[in-house]
């Protein structure tokens, strides 16, 4: 533990460092008059591309880079930092023009998608640890397909041997579709247990009017439901950070693109590149 956090104080303490160097620079060159504008651009340029490039250590894995969690530090600590300096490079005004204000616009929406995805990585792997067992995403469709067959053939067997059709149309007509269909948006958005609150309430209700081979198959129902619910909030959960981490990459290389192309123009303005 004390390792953990004082390697996260090292890291706080060595980029505020970083920071002050920085700032003190830019107000010695604001004092005499100076430009910091290149400096602080330049830094900034750096720190985008060191961003960048964790996309493409997570991709080369067998590199000896550093440890992936050593890079995730590093990444998590320089975003953060480069906030700072992008405020000292407008000087903590939003610009005015129509690409600077597009490529402010495009830093800003990275940074906070990159605060936003901070916090889920954080948060959501204990949420999920606390529903079931693990589930690799991309297993969950063919889980679901397997549990609906499962509960079909069930109740289709409790059916033919009982000679009664009560669970069977039950089933039909209250947990058909919230086994067969996929949730919509708005649970994938925000998922909730309502669903299977209610169907697990009305099961239980009617189970009191059955024979004891339906009040059995009820059981199975019962583990199923809640089976069902588990990997639908596996699927939300797990849907929002492949759907994050798209956004932020997809925000990560235009903003690298226009970051370049300012520099360049800015350059260009001032009197050449060479």
């Amino acid at each position: 533990m004390k390792s953990f956090v004082s390697r996260r104080l090292s890291s706080a303490a060595l980029t505020i460092a970083v920071l002050a160097l920085l700032v003190f620079w830019a107000q010695r060159q604001k004092s005499t008059l100076g430009d910091a504008s290149f400096g602080t651009g330049y830094v900034l340029l750096a720190a985008i591309f060191f961003l960048a490039s964790y996309n493409v250590r997570k991709k080369l894995p067998t590199l000896p880079w550093a440890s992936s969690s050593d890079w995730l530090q590093a990444h998590i600590y320089v975003a953060l930092g480069s906030a700072a300096i992008f405020g000292l490079h407008v000087e903590w005004r939003l610009p005015t023009g129509i690409f600077d204000s597009t490529l402010a616009m495009l830093y800003l929406a990275t940074f906070v998608s990159g605060i936003v995805g901070l916090f889920w990585t954080r948060s959501i792997p204990a949420r999920l640890a606390r529903v079931s067992e693990e589930v690799i995403y991309e297993r969950i469709p063919m889980l679901r397909s397997q549990l609906c067959e499962r509960a079909q053939e069930a109740v289709l067997e409790t059916v033919r041997s009982t000679g009664s059709a009560t669970l069977g149309e039950f089933y039909s007509r209250q947990m058909h579709g919230y086994f067969e269909k996929t949730r919509g948006l708005g649970y994938f958005l925000r998922p909730n247990n309502r669903v299977r609150r209610r169907l697990l309430a009305e099961l239980t209700e009617m189970s009191r009017y059955l024979s004891p081979p339906e009040q059995a198959t009820c059981e199975q129902l019962f583990a199923m439901v809640r089976r069902r619910d588990d990997l639908d909030f596996h699927a939300a959960l797990q849907w929002r950070l492949k759907a994050w981490l798209f956004l932020h990459i997809g925000l990560t290389y235009p903003l690298l693109a226009v970051a370049c192309l300012h520099g360049a123009l800015a350059h260009l303005f001032d009197g050449g590149l060479l």
